[in-house]
């Protein structure tokens, strides 16, 4: 709302006097001029008081021109009647003049004159009592178009002084006055009383009201006030955030969540701004499945774009909604447009609390190339990394568990990870040393049940041969093999 705005209209026919002062016949003038007009109180004020009858001829003309809309003529009839009778023209005459003429410069929308000639005219006081003080009101609003307030005010409220019906106009021009020289607790009561008295709400009322509630820190008045205006213009979008706003500001989150959403159940919030907002409130209310739904739904409608800070706000959503097989995917889409390592930090742990290692390895050794990682948070990536190298190794793949050994020992360089770290090294270097005894056991066994079954066949082989039966060939070989080898021996 400008803080200028008036609804100052034209005033012609408000500031013209009508001729009313005209009262003697011998002026010429035609009586049936002013049978519709106003004039029961000027007539009994301008009964005692006549125009020059040369005056008023040249006043009358001039009248006649501007009811005709030929201002500019008019205005120059008046400007030479002033220069030829100007000075000898008796109070009640010139003020008279001075009167007509202001509401021609107006006409012309040459307010500094219609001013001068208006407080010209009051200053002569030569006037009836209800015409000067029409003046001042007319003057009042002329200072308020200039925009000089403190005038403004000064003759508004000497008009108001008098017996006058104020209307709701007026007290918006006074509480607006109030504003613009930063009165604002003067400021409320003419606006209220403006409130009070138009027939049909008036935005810039409400509008101005709320400023000065606003500027006054007047929380709880100006809650009322938005929660009315909401009810008046349900489809300013404006008044439902500021109402929402108010709400929280106030620590009630729950009538700020409700009133947005209400905003835009009514179809209101298409911006990001807004949609990312109720969609946090969702989650704030313990209904994150809700704000992930919103999110996607817009997303797809195209209000919200799919950008890093979205897509994360989504993921994060759905993983308070324990939907991590949605959240995931949105996730790894937001790590992919990051430049920094930090979702696909977020993204390994993911992946490593759903057992999906090989992915969880990609994703952390992403987040530690793209970097951008404090320490702590790239000590803990080390230390995922080479539990998701670890839980991939088979029994016996030594290669994989030196994979994970290195990641671990990069994680032992940090203070918070150092003994973690050095504790699975240890357990590592314990499993290929149980496994390297192992392997050494296993063949030492294989090696003695080898020998124990060579020795058994040697024996079937001699006992073939003490009883003279036909010798196999495995036989032969081994009993010519251990012949040898005996009288080598010998």
């Amino acid at each position: 709302m400008s803080n200028r705005q008036t609804g100052f209209g034209r005033i012609t026919t408000l500031l013209i006097v009508a001729l009313t002062l005209v009262v003697v016949s011998s002026s010429g003038f035609s009586q049936s001029r002013d049978r519709d007009r106003d004039r029961d109180s000027e007539q009994e004020d301008a009964a005692q008081q006549t125009l020059d009858p040369r005056v008023a001829e040249d006043l009358l003309e001039a009248y006649e021109l501007m009811e005709e809309e030929a201002y500019e003529e008019g205005l120059a009839r008046l400007d030479r009647l002033m220069d030829r009778r100007g000075n000898g023209m008796k109070p009640f005459d010139r003020a008279s003049v001075l009167q007509v003429r202001g509401s021609a410069h107006v006409n012309v929308d040459d307010m500094r004159g219609a001013l001068d000639d208006f407080l010209e005219a009051l200053r002569l006081e030569a006037l009836p009592a209800n015409q000067q003080n029409r003046l001042r009101f007319n003057v009042a609003q002329l200072f308020f178009v200039n925009e000089q307030f403190e005038e403004a005010i000064r003759f508004f409220e000497e008009w108001m002084a008098g017996d006058v019906e104020v209307t709701h106009t007026t007290y918006f021009m006074l509480a607006a006055s109030h504003f613009n020289l930063d009165e604002y607790a003067e400021a409320v009561e003419p606006i209220r009383t403006a409130i009070e008295l138009v027939p049909e709400p008036e935005k810039r009322y409400y509008d101005l009201l709320n400023i000065l509630y606003s500027n006054l820190e007047r929380v709880a008045d100006r809650t009322q006030l938005l929660a009315r205006m909401v009810e008046l213009w349900p489809n300013e979008l404006g008044y439902w955030r500021q109402l929402s706003a108010l709400y929280m500001e106030q620590g009630d989150r729950f009538r700020s969540f409700s009133t947005l959403e209400t905003a835009y159940i009514n179809g209101l919030i298409e911006d990001e701004e807004g949609i990312i907002l109720l969609a946090q409130y969702y989650s704030s209310f313990d209904n994150p499945h809700r704000g992930a739904e919103l999110i996607e739904q817009e997303m797809e409608a195209g209000n919200v774009e799919r950008n890093v800070d979205n897509l994360e706000l989504l993921s994060q959503l759905w993983s308070q909604a324990r939907e991590h097989t949605k959240a995931i995917p949105v996730l790894r889409q937001a790590a992919e447009l990051s430049d920094i390592g930090q979702l696909s930090y977020r993204l390994g742990q993911s992946l490593l609390a759903n057992e999906q290692n090989a992915e969880a390895e990609v994703a952390l050794e992403a987040a530690l190339d793209k970097g951008g990682l404090e320490d702590s948070r790239t000590a803990d990536a080390w230390m995922l990394l080479g539990n998701a190298r670890f839980n991939q190794a088979e029994p016996g793949d030594r290669a994989q568990r030196e994979d994970a050994d290195r990641a671990f020992a990069q994680a032992q360089r940090f203070g918070s990870t150092r003994r973690q770290a050095s504790d699975w090294r240890q357990y590592i270097s314990a499993i290929n040393q149980t496994e390297t005894r192992q392997a050494a056991l296993e063949r030492e066994q294989s090696e003695d049940l080898a020998v124990a079954a060579q020795e058994r066949l040697l024996t079937s082989c001699r006992a073939q041969q003490l009883a003279g039966s036909q010798l196999t060939e495995q036989c032969r070989d081994l009993l010519a093999e251990t012949d040898g080898e005996g009288a080598n021996n010998r």
